[in-house]
C-alpha cells in the first residue's frame, strides 16, 4: 500500500461520492460499507450509470482513511430541498469533520447564473444554513478539524460558506474542486462586511483543485488566492467534452487498445498528478469568462440566465428550483450580447482558435465514437440570414445618408435652430452606427457558417455537470 491519502485527496473522494446520488444510506454507516452495499447494483458496481464513480470509491476505500469515514447529517433527512445536496463524513473519533456539497442539483442551473451578478443567491444561503445547522447539531468545537468541500457548484457553495459563516473561527479549510467564482457585488459585500484584513483572512482558508481543462472554475471572479490553486491532469478523449469537468477523470488514466483501435479509460482511487498549468480549453474558458464579466451587470445577467435555463431544460426542468423563469429581455440580451461575444472569442481570439482547431482535428475520431449523436446545422438557412442582414445593413446606410441629405436641403433659417440641427445630426450618426453594427454581425454570422461547413459531419454530445 502506497502513501496515505492527503486531506485534500479525501475531500475529492467524498466529492466523487456525492455524484452517486445514492440517498438510501443510513446515518452512522461507513463509506466502505456503502460501497459494499452497491457492489451488485447495476448502476454502480455493475458498471452502469455511475460505474466510474463507483470504481474510484471502491479503490479509495481500501485505505482506512477513506473507508472508515462515517456518514452523518444527510441534507435530505434534515428537510433541505433536492438542490441542496450535502452530507457530513466524520472520522470514527470525530476528530475530523468533512462537510460535503454536490455539484448543481435539481433546478439549480438558474441559481448558477444569478451568482454571476448577485451578491448572494438563494441556494448559497441554503447551503450556509445547512452548514451552520450541522455545526450546532454535532456541537463541533475548536478541538476538531472542520473541512468544507464540494465540486462545481458544490465548490462554489463551499467557498461561499467560508466567506460568510458566523462559525469562521471553527472552519479550518475549504477545498473547492472545479468551483466557479463570484460577482463583483459579492466581493464588495465581503470587503464591506469584514474590512480588507478580515476579507483576506477568510480567503487564506480557500484552496482550489481544478482540472487542467475545466471550463467551470474560470467562471466569475476568482477569490481563491492564486498560490492556493493547482491544476490536475484530467485525461479524457477529445470527444468527451463533459469529461473535462467531471471529477472522476481526475482519478483516471487512458490506455490504447490496439484490438479495439480506441482508448480505454481506467479509474483508480488516487488523484492524478498535477499538470502545473491550465490547458487550452481552460485558457479559453478563462478568456470568455473575462469578457462576459466585462458586460454591464444587467446584460450579463440576461446572458447567464439564458445559458443556465438551457442547461436546466436539457435536464428536463422548465424553470429553476425557486421558480426562476426567462424574460423577453433575457433573450434579447443573449441574442445581441452573448452570441456575438461567444462567436467573436472563438473566431478572433488566439485561445478560441486553438480550441476550434483542437475540436476540429478530432472530427473523424468523434464520428467513429459517437455515431448516434448528430449536430444538425442548416447552413443554407444561415446563409440566407447572412444575405438578409447585409441587405438591411445596406438599407440602413442609405437611410443614414438620406437623413444627411435632407438636413442639407433644409432652408437656411431652419438651420439656425441649434437644437434641431444637433438632434438631426445625432440621428444620422446613430443610424450610421447601427448600420456598421449590422455589418459586423453579418460578418460574424458569415464566419460561423464557414466554420459549420468545415465541421460538417462532426458529431458532438455535450452534457455538463
Amino acid at each position: 500500500m502506497d502513501e496515505k491519502l492527503s486531506e485534500m485527496e479525501i475531500s475529492m473522494i467524498l466529492d466523487t461520492f456525492m455524484y452517486l446520488d445514492y440517498k438510501e444510506s443510513r446515518d452512522g454507516v461507513t463509506l466502505k460499507d456503502i460501497v459494499l452495499e452497491l457492489e451488485h447494483h447495476p448502476d454502480y458496481g455493475g458498471g452502469g450509470l455511475h460505474g466510474g464513480e463507483y470504481t474510484v470509491l471502491k479503490e479509495a476505500v481500501r485505505r482506512e482513511q477513506a473507508g472508515e469515514l462515517v456518514i452523518r447529517c444527510q441534507s435530505g433527512d434534515m428537510g433541505y430541498d433536492t438542490g441542496t445536496a450535502a452530507c457530513v463524513f466524520a472520522t470514527p473519533d470525530e476528530s475530523s469533520i468533512y462537510v460535503v456539497y454536490r455539484g448543481t442539483g435539481d433546478g439549480e442551473w438558474p441559481d448558477n447564473g444569478m451568482g454571476m451578478t448577485c451578491a448572494v443567491t438563494t441556494q448559497q444561503k441554503r447551503a450556509l444554513d445547512y452548514f451552520e445547522q450541522v455545526v450546532e447539531t454535532m456541537e463541533i468545537g475548536k478541538e476538531q478539524r472542520l473541512i468544507v468541500t464540494g465540486h462545481s457548484k458544490g465548490g462554489n457553495k463551499a467557498q461561499f460558506i467560508t466567506m460568510e459563516t458566523k462559525y469562521q473561527e471553527l472552519l479550518d479549510v475549504c477545498y473547492s474542486v472545479d468551483g466557479q467564482g463570484f460577482s463583483e457585488q459579492a466581493m464588495e459585500r465581503w470587503k464591506g462586511k469584514y474590512g480588507e484584513i478580515g476579507y483576506e483572512k477568510r480567503r487564506e482558508k480557500l484552496y482550489g483543485i481544478n482540472g487542467e481543462n475545466d471550463y467551470v472554475s474560470p467562471l466569475g471572479n476568482a477569490i481563491i488566492p492564486e498560490e492556493h490553486i493547482r491544476y490536475v491532469k484530467t485525461p479524457v478523449e477529445k470527444n468527451n467534452f463533459a469529461g473535462y469537468h467531471d471529477i472522476k477523470y481526475m482519478f483516471a488514466s487512458l490506455a490504447y487498445d490496439p484490438g479495439k483501435d480506441s482508448y480505454v479509460t481506467d479509474f483508480h482511487g488516487r488523484k492524478n498528478s498535477d499538470a502545473g498549468q491550465r490547458g487550452e480549453l481552460g485558457e479559453y474558458a478563462a478568456l470568455l469568462s473575462g469578457e462576459v464579466m466585462g458586460l454591464p451587470p444587467q446584460k450579463r445577467d440576461g446572458c447567464a440566465a439564458v445559458m443556465m435555463h438551457l442547461m436546466e431544460a436539457a435536464s428536463g426542468q422548465k424553470e429553476g428550483i425557486n421558480g426562476e423563469k426567462l424574460t423577453l429581455l433575457d433573450l434579447m440580451d443573449f441574442t445581441f450580447q452573448g452570441i456575438p461575444l461567444i462567436a467573436g472569442s472563438l473566431l478572433w481570439e488566439e485561445e478560441g482558435r486553438r480550441v476550434l482547431s483542437l475540436m476540429g482535428s478530432s472530427g473523424a475520431q468523434l464520428k467513429r465514437q459517437c455515431p448516434n449523436t448528430v449536430l444538425k446545422v442548416d447552413c443554407g438557412r444561415l446563409s440566407v440570414q447572412v444575405q438578409e442582414l447585409e441587405k438591411i445593413a445596406v438599407n440602413v446606410g442609405i437611410i443614414s445618408e438620406q437623413i444627411r441629405e435632407a438636413a442639407r436641403q433644409f432652408p437656411r433659417y431652419m438651420k439656425t435652430d441649434a437644437d434641431f440641427s444637433n438632434r438631426l445630426s445625432c440621428s444620422s450618426e446613430r443610424v450610421e452606427l447601427l448600420g456598421k453594427n449590422l455589418m459586423k454581425a453579418m460578418r460574424q454570422q458569415e464566419n460561423i457558417v464557414n466554420h459549420y461547413q468545415q465541421w460538417d459531419g462532426i458529431d458532438f454530445f455535450v452534457k455538463i455537470r
